[in-house]
């Protein structure tokens, strides 16, 4: 499914699961085991214009419940930048006519820039990556960025000398492995999702005309 033609207000997404333990013992001793989280996301925002209310009836109808699945884009204003400290999805922008917003509903058009390819190959159920970044320091402790349609938050950044690779240390684990030189997204990961349960996506319009919206994901694994 393609992203509806939507802007939220506030988006939000966390690694849910991330620990798991068989309770306390009689002691009162716990022991807590790291598992592989899966991510969980919520946006929400006013849903204002004929367009996008029934872009929105027409989405949720689609996504029949939980059974579909959509690339949820992550929005964030805290990115990886250049060297010249630009948002990676800032650049090579250029305005274009008609009222098509991109997936990630900028406005604007942008060509398919590579900013970042893993240096070495990358396993299955990996926690760690190695990356040539074209252009800067690439992404740090607290930035996502994807590989394929799998979102992923940066833990850990370093390098062994100035030239070398970023080192990457992250979560979730990599849901699959890659082949050196397979594309690192920097600028506009996404995630594939579906709904959280089947009743999401309630829209009650204000005077029939208006109404604010909500939608729960999580990940499609």
């Amino acid at each position: 499914m393609a992203w509806p033609w939507f802007f939220p207000k506030s988006a939000m997404f966390y690694p849910e699961g991330a620990s798991r333990s068989a309770g306390q013992s009689l002691s009162g001793s716990e022991q807590v085991t790291a598992i592989n989280p899966r991510w969980r996301a919520r946006v929400a925002g006013p849903v204002v214009t004929e367009t996008t209310v029934l872009a929105w009836r027409g989405f949720v109808g689609a996504m029949n419940g939980r059974a579909g699945t959509v690339l949820v884009p992550k929005w964030e204003q805290h990115g990886v930048r250049d060297a010249n400290g630009r948002m990676l999805s800032d650049i090579d922008m250029a305005s274009y006519d008609g009222d098509t917003l991109n997936f990630d509903l900028t406005g604007f058009g942008q060509s398919d820039l590579v900013h970042a390819t893993l240096a070495a190959n990358a396993t299955l159920n990996g926690t760690r990556i190695s990356v040539s970044v074209l252009d800067g320091q690439g992404p740090q402790p607290g930035h996502y960025f994807g590989i394929a349609e799998r979102l992923h938050l940066v833990t850990h950044h370093w390098q062994e000398s100035p030239d070398d690779p970023v080192q990457l240390q992250f979560t979730p684990w990599l849901r699959a492995s890659a082949l050196a030189g397979s594309r690192v997204i920097l600028d506009r990961p996404v995630c594939e999702m579906r709904f959280a349960q089947d009743m999401t996506g309630e829209l009650e319009l204000d005077m029939g005309l208006w109404g604010n919206g909500a939608l729960e994901f999580v990940e499609a694994i």
